[in-house]
């Protein structure tokens, strides 16, 4: 638990350590509009970035239901295949969707799983804060990056160029992924859009918000 907690501190140490360092170098050019301007688009990237890993870590993921009745599967050797193409999750005691998978440190089945990141499990319910994580920290990172290699040269705009390529990389790198798995979808990149952000209004795949039609996975077609 310690090193998902160290690599969040590191996230919030870069943003902050960016924003005011940005800042104070743009301030010391004397230009007062285009510091608000600067201060602004910066402020509103970080607060857009921070309530997408606010949603990420606080919504339930997707995990399937847990059984009112406890049933022992100590017994089986292996996953049993049920003619419905279901099977037994050994570890939590229930039948269990072929999409289902089940972490180790969560100790939950969770369909449509993205995998563990960092404090939380990311599934269909999470996923679409995920990927605006990843979009909206890119997209901060690129824009500071962009301002800091216009400042004069100095130790504070060396460390924003530095802290900004590298962070903008990784996360880039990130949602390359995210994108590709959605382009290799099964189900076609439509319908695994419809999945992650819901049929709501598409404007609303932009930010940090629930839809109130937003998609909920619906267990037996999983």
């Amino acid at each position: 638990m310690r090193r998902p907690l160290l690599i969040v501190v590191y996230w919030c140490i870069a943003f902050l350590l960016v924003d005011v360092l940005l800042l104070t170098s743009i301030s010391k050019e004397g230009k007062d509009l285009e510091f608000s301007l600067h201060a602004s688009i910066i402020n509103l990237l970080i607060i857009l970035t921070g309530m997408s890993f606010i949603r990420l870590i606080t919504i339930q993921p997707g995990y399937l239901p847990q059984p009112s009745i406890s049933v022992d599967f100590s017994d089986l050797t292996k996953d049993v295949h049920t003619k419905s193409s279901w099977v037994v999750c050994k570890s939590c005691s229930i039948f269990t969707s072929p999409s289902a998978k089940h972490c180790s440190i969560c100790n939950r089945c969770l369909v449509r799983s993205r995998g563990h990141w960092l404090v939380t499990c990311v599934g269909p319910l999470n996923h679409k804060f995920l990927i605006q994580l990843l979009f909206w920290g890119t997209f901060f990172f690129v824009y500071t990056f962009f301002v800091a290699v216009q400042l004069p040269a100095n130790y504070s705009s060396v460390l924003c160029v530095g802290l900004s390529l590298f962070s903008l990389l990784y996360l880039a790198y990130r949602l390359y992924l995210e994108v590709q798995h959605i382009r290799r979808a099964e189900e076609g990149v439509h319908v695994t859009l419809l999945h992650i952000f819901g049929r709501g209004n598409k404007i609303f795949w932009l930010f940090p918000c629930s839809s109130s039609t937003s998609s909920k996975p619906n267990i037996a077609d999983m």
